[in-house]
């Protein structure tokens, strides 16, 4: 068995630094491409609309009013998509000309080489990969709460303002 060549510690930050720079930009991209406050309305809506379906079903309401109100849900869901997999199509193109081009071009010389910390065996694209795919995790997670957080203060400020205007009409 061969042993493996440690790869130069300075040769790891510069691949981590890297990845963790792609991922910014990815979260960066992402949130400048698809507005989050419009994808929040938009799913508020389609689970409007998803409920009052499920709840036609349940009451077994005629084929042609459930046809009609799936009709009215389509064109939301389409729209969410769209704009879920226009940063996708910037991000991802991103990750590959990394991932194929440039690392193999900065680090193809050290290929035989492996990461000697935290977790052993990793060459130059398997520790970019890895830290790309946790940064990702942990970044999703915290957005998610960022985000869930948002949305409740923004239906508090919607139900004061609810609350006020029907004060105002009394």
């Amino acid at each position: 068995m061969v042993a493996a060549v440690p790869m130069p510690f300075g040769t790891e930050l510069i691949i981590i630094a890297i990845a963790l720079a792609y991922t910014s930009f990815s979260i960066f991209a992402q949130r400048k491409i698809s507005d989050p406050k419009k994808m929040r309305d938009a799913q508020a809506r389609m689970k409007k609309h998803t409920a009052i379906l499920n709840e036609m079903v349940k009451s077994k309401r005629p084929q042609e009013e459930i046809m009609a109100k799936q009709k009215e849900l389509m064109p939301m869901m389409t729209e969410s998509m769209k704009i879920q997999m226009k940063s996708t199509l910037i991000i991802i193109p991103i990750f590959f000309l990394l991932y194929y081009v440039l690392m193999p071009a900065m680090f193809g010389s050290i290929s035989k080489e492996t990461v000697t910390f935290i977790v052993s065996g990793l060459n130059y694209k398997s520790l970019f990969f890895a830290v790309v795919f946790l940064s990702g995790l942990v970044s999703a997670g915290v957005i998610m709460a960022y985000d869930r957080k948002k949305t409740k203060l923004e239906q508090a400020m919607q139900n004061s303002d609810e609350v006020f205007s029907n004060y105002d009409k009394g």
